[in-house]
């Protein structure tokens, strides 16, 4: 059905009785409206159902051949001898017999005024399991296991043969059927249909189509739908949706082939128990679809259902261990009819409760959905009132798939429609939001530069005041009280000079490798060594690629090694100087200022110079170790492996 003309149909009927129903709530037009479209629905499909579209064979066109005697005996084996051994009794047709498992044969006799050419046409259809066909003593028909437990159900479908004409005679022919029953305690016997073969086999076409075809045809398209329901409940977001799906479908399409697997490898008793556990599981399997099928599915209600349904056919299966037949199945059939027929008015009236509560535009599938409900009931009372046993719940079965189908055009349509506009409006949202996001890093990157900037800066203050600014006012206090000579001004100058070489060398290192800035360190201090007579011994044992350092790690690095210099230099009295840089195994790296000095005043001995770098390694999470003895004096650096980050 279109999409749209759903939608137009159901404003149209909206409008129609706001117009005459002007004093009702929206919800009660939307629930009057609903139950107008099932009358509607229901009378469409019982007038089709009742109508010649929906074939239904009538025998009465067919020349009916009487008989004139009818007669049943109790066999001791489902033989032909045992049958024409036998003593027959008197009966009237319909016949039923029970309870205990039996073999019967059933005796017709009629006449024949003159044989048909072409024979004659029977169709049978006996409440048994199944059946030998004898005319005038000669087998017709005769399939599958006779010999109960393994007996096969043959009988369950209808039987249409030819009887040739030069099995027949003039004047009295005697059709015999040899029966079996085990399990179901009753064996229902009716009187064939006999009569001209072209009438009854055109009687019997439609008959035949309906019982296999049409029957194998709706158990294949209800097995292929509930696969594919199954499928999906592993990825549907409403898999309990999807499991009842499958469940019902599963159901509906075992029941098919109920009628269809005549040969099973079991006996009547389990077919029995299948017959009820199938039928149960159709009732309670559409109650569960309908609960989820409403979006918002009742507290408990599918638990209970799965619980009376295990009950139910636990009870099936210990039932006829306990009592003895008729009982044993006449308690779980009365169980059944009426569970089942509470079970479809359960779900015809969850979809009308659905309807008064909540605004809900599926109708038409609500409404197809009802018929399958309907014939649940039928099936499970139409005998009790007079009304065909059976066959309402198997021509359903293009009713579910209709409602499916119609559930699925609307939805994928709207969801098509929806979807589009939904992607647009996604996209939309997303371009928006992407150009929020580079709005915001941009003025975080931004923030974070100035930051980066303002704390360079107060770095940069903080050395010149710390630095240069105290060498400086202690070289103009010198000068003011006098106590200067060129000497000490040269020596404070160099520096003045080499305090702004670090800081200048530390602002350039921000990128490079450790390695580089050591280069650079030693470029800068190599002349101030060499111009206070020292000779430099300068030696690298580490791999070219050293982390980067910041500016501060950087900086606080040259500190520590050129106030190293400064002290050799200054107070070791030798003439020699050796830096040493060592990477050690676990990648830590030494850092080592050692002189050949000869002075006798002990160096070891906590000073402001020696505290000073302790100080700046404990800064850049380093150590500062000392060694003296009567070779010099050596100042260790120990950097870890890992150096703070870049800007720390």
């Amino acid at each position: 059905m279109d999409d749209g003309r759903a939608q137009d149909a159901g404003t149209w009927l909206d409008r129609q009785l706001a117009r005459f129903l002007p004093r009702l709530s929206s919800r009660l037009r939307d629930l009057f409206g609903f139950l107008l479209v099932i009358g509607l629905v229901q009378a469409v499909f019982w007038g089709l159902y009742g109508s010649p579209l929906w074939p239904k064979p009538s025998s009465e066109p067919v020349d009916h051949i009487s008989f004139t005697q009818t007669t049943l005996a109790h066999l001791p084996k489902p033989t032909p001898l045992a049958a024409g051994q036998a003593r027959y009794e008197p009966i009237q047709l319909p016949h039923t017999e029970c309870c205990k498992p039996s073999y019967l044969a059933l005796k017709l006799t009629f006449d024949l005024p003159e044989v048909p050419a072409e024979g004659l046409g029977l169709a049978a259809y006996q409440q048994v399991d199944n059946f030998i066909i004898l005319i005038n003593g000669s087998i017709i028909f005769q399939r599958g296991e006779m010999t109960f437990p393994n007996q096969a159900f043959e009988a369950q479908q209808p039987v249409v043969d030819r009887i040739p004409a030069g099995l027949l005679r003039t004047g009295s022919n005697e059709l015999v059927f040899i029966t079996v029953r085990q399990g179901l305690p009753y064996t229902d016997l009716a009187p064939p249909l006999l009569g001209p073969w072209a009438e009854v086999r055109h009687w019997a076409e439609v008959r035949l189509w309906r019982f296999t075809d049409y029957r194998l045809l709706s158990g294949w398209t209800t097995f292929l739908v509930g696969l594919f329901a199954a499928l999906l409940a592993f990825r549907s977001q409403q898999r309990r949706f999807a499991l009842w799906l499958a469940a019902l479908c599963g159901a509906w399409s075992a029941y098919a082939l109920y009628g269809l697997w005549l040969d099973p490898p079991f006996g009547g008793l389990v077919r029995v128990w299948l017959f009820f556990a199938v039928n149960s599981l159709v009732a309670v399997a559409l109650v569960g679809l309908i609960d989820a099928w409403t979006d918002r599915p009742l507290p408990r209600l599918q638990p209970a259902l799965v619980a009376v349904f295990l009950a139910f056919i636990t009870a099936c299966a210990l039932w006829p261990a306990l009592r003895p037949m008729p009982e044993a199945y006449d308690g779980p059939a009365l169980v059944w009819s009426w569970l089942s027929a509470v079970l479809g008015a359960a779900a015809a009236a969850r979809l009308i409760w659905h309807f008064a509560t909540r605004k809900e535009p599926r109708r038409l599938e609500a409404a197809l959905l009802t018929i399958c409900a309907l014939c649940v009931v039928l099936d499970a009372l139409g005998e009790h009132f007079g009304l065909t046993a059976g066959g309402f719940l198997v021509d359903s079965a293009p009713i579910l798939l209709l409602a499916l189908a119609v559930a699925f055009v609307q939805r994928n349509f709207t969801l098509f429609k929806s979807s589009v506009s939904l992607n647009a409006l996604l996209a939309g949202r997303l371009a928006e939001r992407e150009s929020e996001l580079a709005v915001a890093h941009a003025r975080e990157r931004d923030m974070v530069r100035r930051q980066a900037h303002d704390d360079e800066r107060r770095r940069i203050m903080r050395d010149m005041h710390d630095g240069l600014g105290s060498q400086l006012m202690s070289l103009l206090l010198a000068a003011r009280r006098g106590a200067v000579d060129n000497e000490k001004v040269a020596e404070g100058l160099q520096s003045v000079v080499d305090e702004m070489r670090l800081m200048v060398d530390s602002m350039d290192s921000v990128g490079e490798s450790l390695g580089s800035a050591l280069a650079t360190f030693h470029e800068r201090i190599r002349p101030r060594v060499e111009g206070a007579g020292f000779e430099l011994d300068w030696q690298v044992d580490a791999p070219d690629d050293l982390p980067d350092a910041s500016p501060r790690t950087a900086l606080q690095v040259f500190r520590i090694l050129q106030e190293a210099v400064a002290n050799a230099i200054r107070h070791s009295g030798g003439d020699r100087v050796a830096l040493k840089v060592q990477a050690q195994a676990d990648g830590a790296l030494v850092l080592s200022v050692a002189d050949n000095g000869t002075s006798a005043a002990p160096r070891g001995k906590a000073g402001r110079g020696l505290a000073n770098m302790r100080g700046r390694a404990a800064l850049i999470g380093g150590r500062i170790d000392l060694d003296e003895d009567a070779r010099g004096f050596t100042v260790r650096l120990t950097l870890p492996a890992a150096l703070p980050e870049a800007g720390s």
